[in-house]
């Protein structure tokens, strides 16, 4: 469905209930999850960075996913959207970071998925979601580019090298889910609304695309066998 720009809460609800429901899974979904990965990948990696300055990089990136948490949830107020909370984070955020290694490799893995669905709202039809998306994209591809190049120094290392490759494949098999199902109802809403353009498996594909070359071409490395389908228990 092609709409016109819908520029404020006002607007989106004139548009009914369904658009805003739409916008509120896609804006609560960010609300959850930007605040687990601080908490769960960015916080414990302050501790095991090896360096002062590695170590502030980490303080940094932990503020910066909690103001993504902070401006996602007052674009869900403005919208008067109800608080879901209570909901569960994404599986990929039960990855457990044990070392400095493998929080680097959520930021170039983790995060570039991120930055390929955000790139998706930055051309969505709510403006105020648009905006907030394009007004973020500067961190989080500052996010995946620390994590790309941390781990080209970390694979140049032949005592570290095994351990990237290892924690490359394991996040990249976690976080496939992360795009929804193949077969995906909330998705088919969200494209008629123009609140996105590609489908699950279009930006599965994409995020597959990118994290080969970071492996392949970038890192050295081989790239573990995976589908751009997924259709398991969550949309």
């Amino acid at each position: 469905m092609l709409i016109d720009d819908v520029h404020d809460a006002a607007a989106a609800h004139a548009f009914g209930a369904e658009y805003v429901t739409a916008l509120g899974k896609i804006i609560n979904s960010h609300v959850r999850n930007e605040a687990a990965g601080a908490a769960v990948f960015d916080e414990p990696s302050i501790s095991l960075a090896p360096t002062p300055h590695e170590k502030w990089l980490a303080c940094r990136m932990a503020m910066e996913e909690y103001g993504h948490h902070l401006k996602f949830n007052k674009l869900a107020a403005q919208l008067g959207l109800e608080d879901d909370q209570d909901r569960p984070p994404l599986s990929v955020f039960d990855y457990q970071v044990t070392s400095w290694t493998g929080y680097v490799m959520t930021k170039a893995i983790v995060d570039l998925a991120e930055v390929v669905l955000m790139e998706d709202l930055c051309e969505c039809s709510y403006v105020p979601l648009r905006m907030l998306c394009r007004s973020l994209m500067r961190e989080e591809r500052f996010h995946v580019s620390f994590g790309a190049r941390t781990a080209a120094r970390l694979a140049a290392d032949p005592t570290r090298r095994d351990e990237v490759r290892s924690s490359a494949h394991h996040l990249i098999r976690m976080t496939l889910p992360f795009f929804g199902r193949s077969d995906s109802r909330n998705n088919e809403i969200f494209r008629r609304w123009g609140i996105k353009r590609l489908s699950n498996d279009e930006s599965r594909a994409e995020f597959v695309r990118r994290t080969r070359v970071l492996l392949c071409d970038e890192l050295g490395l081989d790239y573990p066998e995976v589908g751009t389908r997924w259709n398991a228990t969550t949309s």
